[in-house]
């Protein structure tokens, strides 16, 4: 907080709203856009449809609706993954899965992009 002496009535302004005003919409953008997250805000500036930034944004948050997460939901169902058998994890989904692998290979050859070791290493973050 900001605090400034003076003889004049004490008055408050909120710095994250432009006119000064408290509104939830202010404080619920800061809370998205501090911390971790603002590290993402690299995705919006990608030229590539809505859809997908926000798909990467939901990789890069790891809230994708993969098997475990779906089971943390209560979900009843098999945690494997459909191409290995393995437990589904977006970890695993995105890098591990031999079929993953395959596709971070390919890629490697063909632009010479190092495959990611983690999601957050995915994102640079």
């Amino acid at each position: 907080i900001d605090v400034q002496l003076s003889d004049q009535p004490d008055s408050t302004h909120w710095k994250l709203a432009k006119n000064g005003v408290f509104t939830v919409k202010s404080f619920y953008m800061d809370l998205i856009n501090s911390g971790p997250i603002s590290r993402s805000l690299h995705i919006w500036k990608i030229k590539v449809l809505l859809r997908i930034k926000i798909f990467i944004l939901f990789v890069h948050k790891q809230v994708i609706v993969t098997k475990d997460n779906l089971i943390k939901r209560r979900w009843v169902g098999s945690s494997r993954c459909c191409f290995c058998d393995q437990d589904e994890t977006i970890q695993h989904l995105f890098l591990e899965c031999p079929l993953a692998k395959l596709l971070w290979r390919t890629i490697h050859i063909a632009f010479n992009i190092h495959p990611p070791v983690g999601i957050e290493s995915l994102f640079g973050t």
